[in-house]
């Protein structure tokens, strides 16, 4: 009786049914994908001597005019976007990348609802065979499959290439969902 129960337990964990029916909600927001580091830019200033203050001596020194500087916050562009579909799972929701000073950013849009699973990953694809990609680039394990949250894009990124995301069931070597970013 014990080893029935051992190999139910091991075989419920293995395959993890649950993950089929229930949600994992996540709640990121864009903001929170790009660190916010202020740009200033020193505005140059011109100071042009009076002649009447030229000529009389003086032991103060000219005051030199406070330097103005301003706050530049560039917004997160958005590059492409793409809407899901199921492969043999529903999927529905918006997948969009952001770039924001040079540094990309995958978004899965708060309107995001994936059928769960066990062992999902997100992967950026250079081409549309969803059954079997050959190159990829793993941006890790899925956080959750309902709701907005982001994937920092690696150096290696190139958005004229990697035009397609897939979900990727890891476990069972079988997609999930896909977007084609364009």
């Amino acid at each position: 009786m014990i080893a029935v129960v051992v190999v139910v337990v091991g075989a419920f964990l293995l395959l993890r049914p649950d993950k089929l029916v229930v949600d994992d909600p996540v709640d990121e927001s864009l903001e929170e994908a790009f660190t916010a580091a202020p740009t200033t830019m020193a505005e140059s200033t011109v100071t042009v001597p009076n002649p009447v203050a030229t000529a009389v001596a003086t032991t103060e020194p000219p005051a030199t005019p406070p330097s103005t500087t301003s706050t530049v916050a560039a917004e997160p562009m958005a590059v492409v976007t793409g809407s899901f579909f199921g492969i043999d799972h529903s999927a529905e929701g918006t997948a969009t990348i952001y770039e924001q000073r040079g540094a990309y950013v995958l978004r899965l849009e708060d309107d995001t609802d994936i059928q769960n699973g066990p062992d999902l990953y997100v992967w950026l694809t250079t081409d549309s065979d969803w059954d079997d990609p050959d190159v990829y680039l793993d941006l890790g394990k899925l956080k959750g499959n309902v709701g907005g949250q982001n994937y920092d894009l690696p150096a290696e990124f190139d958005p004229a290439v990697h035009r397609n995301l897939l979900i990727w069931c890891l476990r069972f070597s079988v997609p999930f969902a896909a977007a084609e970013l364009g």
